[in-house]
């Protein structure tokens, strides 16, 4: 076992960017993330088949600003994206409760463990009838999300497994109608989703080695479904280009035997910190 710690629990830090500042580059490197744009939206989308959600996963959609409009009718989808633009605090706040939406309650989530990672996860307060005003307003929005559960968990019966797109499989068996059902029916979903994402990040990590050996990086850690980066000070421009080329364009198809028929694109940040990562500016 390692003497290091090699983790901490990321929920038990306040958001402020000045508590990720104990996260720093040595001397001599500058700290990269790499962060699988809407990998969780674009998984679900791909696996249900919801024609909105695979459309909101096109260039130039934004599915929170989306979700938004549906939840905050008085204001539309283009209305919000151009209002964001302006800063307008009425729209920014609507689009993070359709982003909060959009991010909880993909699971089966219930009103009031929504209404829970609303407050806890999110800093969002709400009521319990507008919480379940929400979760509505999100089965309306994508009708084949609730349709996968179904189907993916009469899979999961027949099969006795459920498997990533990678083919990555786990076992699910026993007593579905005992207390143990609704946490099997919720690996059946989950897993479908989330170790499609884990299997992503292996790839690009497979697909990066060579080239972080060549430039001199180093592979720092991952959260969620970004990955960090020590990359040294004089080679960050190029490794943030040619990596980003190369996680954009991963060989699905030869690794997995599939090709997602949505693009499946990485965005980028760097600093010397972890909370003074900024958007890195590609040239258009």
């Amino acid at each position: 076992m390692s003497d290091h710690q090699i983790g901490f629990a990321l929920h038990q830090m306040k958001r402020d960017a000045m508590f990720r500042d104990i996260i720093t580059a040595p001397p001599g490197y500058t700290l990269v993330e790499f962060d699988a744009a809407g990998q969780e939206f674009k998984w679900m989308a791909v696996a249900s088949g919801d024609q909105t959600m695979l459309q909101l996963c096109q260039p130039g959609e934004d599915p929170h600003g989306f979700m938004g409009s549906r939840i905050n009718p008085a204001l539309s989808y283009p209305g919000i994206i151009d209002l964001v633009k302006k800063k307008d605090p009425v729209a920014k706040a609507a689009r993070q409760s359709g982003k909060v939406g959009n991010l909880s309650l993909q699971y089966r989530t219930s009103p009031k463990t929504f209404r829970t990672r609303a407050r806890v996860d999110h800093g969002m307060d709400m009521t319990l009838p507008e919480a379940a005003r929400i979760h509505f307003v999100y089965q309306r929005s994508y009708p084949g999300v609730p349709a996968y559960w179904e189907k993916q968990i009469a899979l999961t019966k027949e099969c006795g497994y459920v498997e990533t797109f990678a083919g990555r499989r786990v076992q699910v068996r026993g007593d579905w109608s005992g207390r143990m059902g609704w946490s099997m029916g919720s690996t059946a979903i989950n897993y479908r989703i989330q170790g499609t994402g884990a299997d992503q990040k292996y790839l690009a990590l497979a697909t990066l080695t060579p080239y972080l050996l060549k430039v001199g990086a180093k592979f720092s850690y991952d959260l969620h479904d970004g990955l960090y980066f020590l990359v040294p000070d004089a080679r960050v421009s190029e490794f943030c280009r040619v990596a980003k080329h190369m996680l954009d364009t991963l060989p699905y198809r030869e690794a997995w035997g599939f090709t997602p028929p949505v693009q499946m694109n990485w965005d980028c940040k760097a600093g010397k910190s972890w909370g003074t990562m900024k958007e890195f500016e590609f040239d258009v």
